[in-house]
């Protein structure tokens, strides 16, 4: 079951959509929470222009992919088996 789910589309699908969406909801909570409110220009001063910007971008890169590989396997998993549930 595990390589069916893996080789299906609508897994990547899954976890390409839970990436974005941690990414994008992360990084601003992240930003509200260390700065205190939207603060571009703080936000630029330490994470752009001392060269962090590398690491910012591969941190979400790779909780992002994290998190969708769980949780896109999560619901295949859960969706498989209310289908096997219903036909029976």
């Amino acid at each position: 079951m595990f390589r069916d789910i893996i080789s299906s589309k609508r897994y990547w699908t899954w976890v390409l959509r839970l990436a974005i969406g941690f990414m994008i909801l992360f990084s601003i909570l992240e930003h509200v929470m260390e700065y205190g409110g939207i603060d571009y220009e703080a936000f630029l001063e330490t994470k752009i222009r001392y060269g962090q910007w590398q690491r910012y971008v591969l941190s979400r890169l790779a909780g992002g992919l994290i998190y969708g590989l769980i949780l896109g396997y999560y619901f295949e998993i859960k969706k498989r088996k209310s289908l096997q549930e219903n036909e029976n």
